[in-house]
């Protein structure tokens, strides 16, 4: 079957601007064993929307554990124009303690 006359169609296809924007994310993990034992895992995570277009999304973490075999983790995950992240891993033998913290920052640029 073949159409000539579609004229009166409007044409939808039209180039439109695609947006990004900052993305984070952050994990936090924390396991001990024994009788006595505490853990605790925390995270937080917000993104703001620039009034120019741009973007910037911050996140945190932290991670306590004690008691016997004692594990914290932190993971950060952050996309954007410009990324800064870092977590840090603390084990104190002495308390049977480990301690965990990490945050991430993302700027999407306009």
């Amino acid at each position: 079957m073949q159409i000539n006359d579609l004229n009166y169609l409007e044409s939808i296809a039209a180039p439109n601007s695609v947006c990004g924007g900052a993305l984070v994310a952050v994990n936090a993990y924390a396991s001990a064993s024994g009788i006595l034992t505490l853990t605790d895992a925390n995270t937080n995570t917000r993104a703001i929307q620039l009034g120019n277009g741009g973007s910037i999304g911050f996140g945190r973490g932290r991670a306590i554990a004690v008691g016997d075999d004692p594990m914290a983790e932190v993971s950060v995950y952050g996309e954007g124009d410009k990324v800064i992240k870092r977590t840090r891993t603390h084990y104190i033998p002495g308390r049977d303690m480990a301690v965990a913290r990490g945050f991430v920052l993302a700027i999407d640029l306009p």
